[in-house]
Order: C-alpha cells, then structure tokens, then sequence
C-alpha cells in the first residue's frame, strides 16, 4: 500500500496542508505538529513522490551516475569527464556502483531519482537484462544518458567500437603468426564483452584460422579471475600462444600467474588486454578505450538535455578505439 498525504491526514486528524507543510520542512508549525506527523510518516511507511516533486521544484545542482563496478580502473576516468564537466556546471555529482548487479542497478537508480537528481549518467548491463526502469526515465521525462545502446529506445547514448577492438586485437597476433590463439570473455551481461568476442571469433574465419574451444575462458571479471584462468592454462598439454582479455585488469592477472610460475610474457605467453588503463605497470599491448572523453561526452550531452528539455534530438555518438602495441606480443613469424 502507497501511503499518500491525505492517508496521514485521516490517521493524524491534521489537514492535508499541515501533513505536506511539515512533510516539506515549511515553519509556522509547532514541534508537537511537527513531531506529530514525522512519527506517523515514519510509522505508516510514507516515501514522497520525489519525481512529481522533483520536475515542479527548482533544480537541486545534482545528477547522478550508475557505473558498474566501481573498483575497475576503466570507470575512473569516465568519473573524471564527468565530473570536470558538472563542477563546470556547478553540479555535484553522486555515484554508485551497482557491482554488475541487475536488481543494484534498478535500486540505485530508484535511490537517485529519490535524491531529486536533475538528471542521470547510467553505465547499464545490456545484455540478458530488462530495461524497464530505464524506459520509465524516459516516461517520467527525467533527463538522462547512457554508456551503451539499447536496442529501440530512442535516447541520448554513447558507445565504444568494441567489435573493431576486437578485429584490431586479432589481427596483430595473426600478422604476428599467432594461429593458436585464446580468448577471455567478461560478463555475459556485457555488450562489450560479446561484441570482441564475436570480432575475434569472425576474425579468425576470415584469416582461415579454426578456433579452439579449449582456448576459450568465459564470465571473467576480477585480478583474480585472471590468475586463475592463467593457471589453467599454464597446465595444458597444449596451451595457446596468445591471449586476448576483455579488460587489462584481467590481463595482469594472467601476466601475474606466469611471473609466480617463472614464466615470461611474451617469451611464453603474448597477451593483448583492453582499455589502456593508467595502473599498467607492464608494457601491455592493449586496446586504448578514450574513456575520459567518453565521460566528458556524456556530462555534455546530459547537461544540454537538462536545461533544454524535449526541445532538441537525441545525441547519440560511436567512439573509435585504437591497438597500442607494446612488448606483450612475441613474433612467431611473419604472417
């Protein structure tokens, strides 16, 4: 049950504009009034419909951003653009990490649109997930904008060429005479994850080459998921030459369970990680993701939507990425 106003009011024997007068922190009441209506709000379990309250009060100088895993590098300089542009705007920012978490997600953003953000930044799971709450944003008409494309939903977004990072990957460890090559996935509920996945696996058809299953390690997330997949492959009989991982924080994680074996990249294994993050301290040959102009992009874009409302088309914008090669990738031969 929905505890609204008028439901106080019958419980308290107090008018409806005493109940909302108090509720909205207004003087001219007593502190017997007061205490009064707090306590049976408190009791009877009322919450106030922040966005109804929200588009008829003045902006509160806030917006929100929904990351997905706060202890990966890859999101700290998404917050930084971010926040560059909202202190700019003189917005605080407020942010939260759902932890690849579905239901987190939906909590979080609920959470923040109760803070009366005037707008949100979301980095949404998209893959194997429902986007009802983000499609109620936009029927709320509370502005918002996403890292990532939802298929159908007409909004403001930016995305990555994940699927030519992929390509790019491949394809320097085959002009490099890699013909055994692995693959570490992420999450299945990300859409970057699947989209190099399937640009190494199209990659590999297109050079001829067959891909081993055994080479493939999915649901990876952490340091430590990279040590232990490394592990498992430091004990086949016949383990590949090179690896590709979805992130770079999995990457050192490989890297490290070689170092703990005596064994050497690239002179054992050659990796390739994504997102050329700034905590590398390898010489990691990696794919370089403009995550802080992504963010700076995004904040725009959101800001734009706050003080012009309805009354502009969606931005919707692909950021390229780009292989740097560094010294984790041996030459077999020449291709």
């Amino acid at each position: 049950m929905n505890v609204t106003i008028a439901d106080l009011a019958k419980m308290t024997g107090l008018a409806k504009s005493t109940i909302s007068g108090v509720l909205n922190n207004k003087s001219g009441f007593s502190e017997k009034t007061r205490q009064k209506v707090l306590k049976a709000a408190e009791q009877y379990g009322y919450v106030p419909n922040e966005i109804a309250r929200g588009l008829t009060s003045k902006f509160t100088k806030t917006i929100g951003l929904v990351i997905k895993d706060i202890t990966n590098p890859f999101y700290n300089q998404i917050t930084k653009g971010v926040q560059e542009i909202a202190n700019a705007f003189g917005y605080t920012v407020f942010l939260c990490s759902s932890g690849e978490d579905h239901e987190a997600e939906i909590n979080q953003i609920e959470a923040m649109v109760g803070r009366r953000v005037d707008g949100l930044i979301i980095a949404p799971l998209l893959e194997e997930v429902t986007f009802d709450h983000i499609y109620e944003l936009k029927r709320k008409s509370l502005p918002f904008a996403l890292l990532g494309k939802i298929p159908g939903l007409d909004c403001d977004w930016v995305e990555f060429d994940d699927y030519s990072g992929g390509r790019q990957a491949a394809e320097h460890l085959i002009e490099n005479g890699h013909t055994q090559i692995g693959f570490i996935t992420g999450l299945r509920t990300s859409r970057a994850s699947k989209m190099r996945y399937s640009a190494f696996k199209d990659t590999l058809v297109a050079n001829g080459l067959t891909l081993n299953p055994d080479y493939v390690f999915h649901e990876a997330q952490s340091f430590m998921d990279g040590v232990e997949i490394g592990q498992r492959v430091l004990q086949m009989d016949r383990r590949p030459t090179a690896l590709i991982c979805f992130d770079d924080v999995i990457a050192m994680g490989v890297i490290k369970a070689l170092e703990q074996s005596g064994l050497k990249v690239p002179d054992d294994l050659s990796v390739i990680g994504f997102d050329d993050i700034d905590m590398m301290l390898f010489p990691l040959t990696t794919v370089s993701i403009p995550t802080y102009e992504a963010g700076k992009t995004l904040a725009r874009i959101l800001f734009e939507r706050i003080f012009d409302g309805e009354t502009r088309e969606f931005k919707q914008k692909v950021f390229d990425v780009k292989l740097v090669t560094r010294n984790s990738v041996k030459r077999l031969h020449q291709s």
